[in-house]
């Protein structure tokens, strides 16, 4: 196995490999993986370094030399960037089977954001980035489904902006809110979304800070269009939310 040095990690702790399980979880749910045998697929995970988080946990500072690329295997990463002064902007939340910090296999230099752990038991394979080149060489599958993902990434950031410059932020969360009751299909007065994403995970899905979500969530309540309780959100009303 390559051996690389993390730069500039906090308290990130080396756990046991992936079980069968987890696996065999990521070769039927992780894109990056279709099109792949599953001996291909146990080949690429020993190259990597399997890590745990707790809560908060940074995998990589701002700032850092971009080194590694990650790949989500258990809990959630949120991928933010932090102001001069101190705010931090979430602008993108890392669930299982999700690539973070792909543009080190592109370009070198600083990285200009970085990825916390979101949850608690949030796990990672961390790999160097001369070690994933070398296996996107050697499975190209691989290779097309990272340009899969980062297109779609740039199609999700080129949407975020659209709504950036035309739309309030409490109309924004109005959409999302709107929008992960349909998929469940509670959209619907008396309707709930349960577990509801965290304050935090919202602002990544709105390009916003967890501050400025939170008041608007409560904008919505105090309106009467939502109430919100531990992890979850019910719907008070759904026509003020279209």
């Amino acid at each position: 196995m390559t051996s690389y040095r993390l730069d500039r990690t906090k308290s990130a702790f080396a756990s046991p490999r992936p079980s069968g399980s987890e696996i065999a979880s990521l070769g039927t749910s992780c894109a990056l993986f279709r099109g792949l045998d599953p001996q291909a697929i146990r080949t690429i995970v020993s190259r990597g370094y399997h890590r745990s988080y707790s809560k908060n946990e940074i995998v990589v500072t701002q700032g850092s030399e971009k080194r590694l690329v990650g790949l989500a295997v258990s809990g959630l990463f949120v991928v933010r960037r932090c102001s001069p002064s101190g705010i931090l902007l979430a602008l993108q939340t890392i669930r299982p089977g999700d690539l973070f910090y792909e543009m080190s296999l592109i370009e070198a230099g600083e990285n200009q954001l970085e990825v916390a752990a979101g949850s608690e038991k949030s796990s990672a394979l961390l790999f160097s980035v001369r070690t994933f080149r070398d296996l996107m060489a050697q499975y190209p599958p691989l290779s097309a489904r990272l340009i899969e993902q980062m297109a779609g990434r740039i199609n999700t950031l080129a949407e975020l902006s659209f709504e950036l410059a035309t739309m309030k932020t409490d109309d924004r969360l109005r959409r999302a809110i709107s929008k992960l009751a349909q998929e469940t299909d509670q959209l619907r007065d008396g309707g709930m979304i349960y577990p509801a994403p965290t304050h935090a995970e919202f602002a990544s899905m709105l390009g916003t800070t967890r501050e400025v979500v939170s008041r608007s969530i409560i904008a919505l309540c105090r309106e009467g269009s939502i109430e919100t309780s531990r992890q979850s959100i019910t719907i008070r009303s759904a026509e003020a939310l279209m």
